[in-house]
């Protein structure tokens, strides 16, 4: 899941959209980073990632998009596609909530890996709280999952801004954070805008890197754009 996911991070559930527009918008993005961070596990097996997508606003709260990474799980497997859309609205002045669904596609596994989250967003001002389920945490007969995300943005500057996240995965799929079956994941990261791209340096951690291959601390840094 970065983008939401990505981070589902990254990752992928939209900002709330404006409720008056007269046509449907459609956006781009493309990202180059050092490493692709879900949740506090990289997908790239620590190595770089070619990432974007597209979404579409149309402009009265529904809307739909897509994005693509390469990934890296020791398999046949080596890109994720993700589908997702929902409905984001302000329930109060400066509070809005987004309710979505994400599905996770990745080609070359005959579907094993395959599985859907459902989001729901709050945020107020520049804090969000997010709650996802699944009911099939990567696929192939996985148990069920639930996914508990708090996220701060801060603005420093005009053109440099700083992200924060918490998360806690509980989650009954086999091996994924070794004998437990919840982990903590967290993120600290700094954004600078230069010449229509966006520079940003994060550190990624999780409180399962002692047992878990890949969620070990680790700095990542991407180049995005907006197109």
């Amino acid at each position: 899941m970065n983008a939401w996911k990505k981070m589902l991070g990254v990752a992928l559930v939209t900002t709330a959209a404006p409720l008056a527009a007269s046509a449907a918008e459609i956006s781009g993005n493309v990202t180059m980073a050092t490493d692709y961070v879900f949740r506090g596990y990289s997908q790239t097996n620590e190595k770089g990632a070619i990432q974007g997508g597209f979404d579409v606003d149309f402009g009265n709260g529904f809307y739909v998009g897509t994005w693509a990474s390469n990934v890296d799980f020791g398999s046949e497997v080596t890109t994720e596609m993700d589908f997702y859309g929902g409905y984001a609205f302000e329930v109060a002045e400066g509070v809005g909530l987004d309710l979505g669904f994400i599905q996770f596609i990745y080609p070359g596994d005959e579907a094993a890996l395959n599985y859907q989250e459902y989001v729901a967003s709050l945020s107020v001002g520049d804090f969000s709280f997010g709650l996802v389920y699944s009911p099939d945490y990567f696929g192939d007969g996985g148990g069920d999952a639930t996914v508990i995300n708090f996220d701060y943005s801060l603005s420093l500057a005009e053109a440099i801004s700083m992200d924060f996240h918490i998360g806690q995965t509980n989650t009954d799929e086999d091996g994924l954070v070794d004998e437990d079956d919840s982990y903590i994941d967290y993120m600290i990261g700094v954004n600078y805008d230069v010449a229509d791209v966006t520079l940003s340096l994060a550190y990624y951690d999780t409180d399962v890197d002692q047992v878990a291959p890949n969620a070990d601390g680790r700095y990542v840094f991407s180049i995005s754009k907006s197109l």
